[in-house]
């Protein structure tokens, strides 16, 4: 027993490194400069350089980057937040062969890998002239996070006793009414969840801005460190320190949020 103890803990132990080191380094470098660098990758600097810091903020502009994937952000998932509720419980609620097809649809395109649509949905951006502006690439969110949304949703509202509407319709309460002034509080812990997920996949994603986001205007946090790295040349420490700017943010979020996760995640999906 105490040596099963002592392998799960090395094993979790072992797990932690593997997913601190990326940051560790991420850290390292921002702190460095391109001397200390080259004379040793790993080491702790000696001094730490602030400068870093400085030139990505002058360079890059850092405040206009952040106000994108702030309004990208939070226009995708209250668009996830809204669409995914109202579908969920109509699914949870009616239990009708054509509302099953429904979730049926919305689980299975989750199974669609991004790379398949990537090109058509370019083309569509491109005729619709959404390319290259906030409601277009957060249309795009919604429709991929809504999927995972409506799951989670759905889940919790089935286990949501029935009697509580049925005394709300019974006292005057209209479908909508009873929708926003009754369930909708009930949904916060799962609510959470689903903003806390689709916040970290959307403030971290490159690819889809890489695709629809080619003005200089509307670059986001991890597109614009991506210029950083040129053709023939690459300023790793000044990509790194951008990186961390670019991080804080979403690690503060993060760390006021998680004890929302378990616990949505747990009341959702097991109760479906």
């Amino acid at each position: 027993m105490k040596i099963t103890r002592i392998s799960v803990f090395a094993l979790v132990a072992l797990l932690a490194v593997l997913f601190i080191f990326p940051l560790y380094v991420a850290v390292l470098m921002a702190f460095k400069s391109a001397k200390q660098t080259f004379d040793s990758f790993y080491a702790w600097p000696s001094s730490l350089d602030f400068s870093n810091f400085v030139q990505a903020w002058n360079t890059s502009d850092y405040p206009k980057a952040i106000f994108n994937s702030l309004i990208i952000t939070i226009i995708s998932v209250a668009l996830i937040i809204i669409a995914s509720a109202l579908a969920g419980y109509s699914i949870a609620r009616r239990n009708k062969p054509f509302y099953n097809v429904v979730f049926l649809l919305f689980l299975s395109g989750m199974m669609v890998p991004f790379q398949v649509t990537m090109l058509p949905l370019y083309k569509l951006g491109k005729s619709l002239q959404l390319v290259d502006s906030h409601w277009g690439i957060a249309l795009i969110y919604g429709g991929f996070g809504v999927q995972m949304g409506v799951l989670f949703f759905s889940g919790f509202v089935r286990g949501i006793s029935r009697e509580i509407e049925e005394a709300a319709r019974i006292d005057g309460c209209s479908t909508p009414g009873i929708f926003f002034r009754i369930i909708m509080p009930l949904l916060k812990p799962v609510t959470a969840t689903v903003v806390v997920l689709n916040v970290l996949y959307i403030w971290n994603d490159f690819l889809l801005p890489l695709l629809y986001l080619q003005g200089k205007d509307f670059r986001t946090i991890p597109l614009q460190q991506y210029f950083f790295f040129g053709q023939y040349s690459s300023d790793l420490n000044l990509a790194f320190a951008y990186a961390v700017m670019g991080m804080v943010p979403i690690v503060v979020f993060f760390l006021f949020m998680q004890r929302f996760i378990v616990k949505g995640i747990a009341a959702g999906a097991i109760k479906g």
